[in-house]
């Protein structure tokens, strides 16, 4: 995001990582604390994974989500150089997926380019690597699978905590037994019941282990 002179500075850059760092602490310190106290209701499961998988899955996901705003921290603060291998840099600096500088400008060295551009040697000119997925490095593929990953555990952690499957259940249970409801006025209210309308003992239990 263009925030000064049409350029993201170092200051504004390391600032956005800290503050994506911060929330996203809180948010799985808080989420976290929230799952774990949501796990007396699993009280009578008779495993320990029962009773808090949830809380497991939920800091496995803290962990791989923070691992690339973590690695964006290291690298501001010079803690995790950029390069060489293993570097902390997100993007191959020699990725042929150029954005070349404007105007453009030749080049012997880097010293020839404005901040933020390198010189190429695939043409001699000032340019920096576009950040995208044909040029992310193996520490960028690694984070970003570490990632998607997180964001999906932390979803099956949420919605075994709410227990939506069990809630589809009930809902899908309660919606047969209004229309065997809506059904049987309707029977009532057309004529008497015959002696092969009324539902049998096969039929009832037949039912309730459809809806268990």
């Amino acid at each position: 995001m263009p925030l000064i002179g049409g350029s993201v500075t170092s200051f504004s850059r390391s600032l956005g990582h800290w503050v994506s760092f911060g929330v996203n602490l809180v948010v799985f310190t808080a989420s976290m604390v929230f799952v774990f106290r949501q796990s007396s209701r699993r009280a009578r499961q008779p495993t320990h994974w029962l009773r808090y998988g949830p809380t497991y899955l939920t800091g496995v996901a803290a962990v791989l989500i923070m691992a690339d705003n973590t690695r964006h921290v290291l690298q501001d603060q010079e803690v995790w150089p950029k390069g060489p291998w293993p570097g902390s840099s997100q993007y191959r600096e020699d990725c042929a997926v150029r954005q070349w500088q404007k105007p453009l400008a030749n080049c012997t060295n880097s010293t020839d380019c404005d901040s933020g551009y390198g010189c190429y040697p695939g043409d001699g000119m000032c340019s920096t690597n576009v950040e995208s997925m044909a040029c992310l490095s193996m520490i960028g593929w690694i984070c970003t699978v570490m990632t998607y990953s997180g964001f999906a555990c932390f979803f099956f952690a949420s919605f075994w905590n709410a227990n939506l499957l069990g809630k589809l259940a009930a809902i899908r249970a309660r919606w047969r037994a209004m229309r065997n409801t809506a059904d049987g006025q309707g029977a009532q209210a057309g004529q008497e019941p015959r002696c092969h309308d009324v539902p049998s003992v096969d039929d009832a239990d037949a039912d309730t282990s459809d809806t268990v």
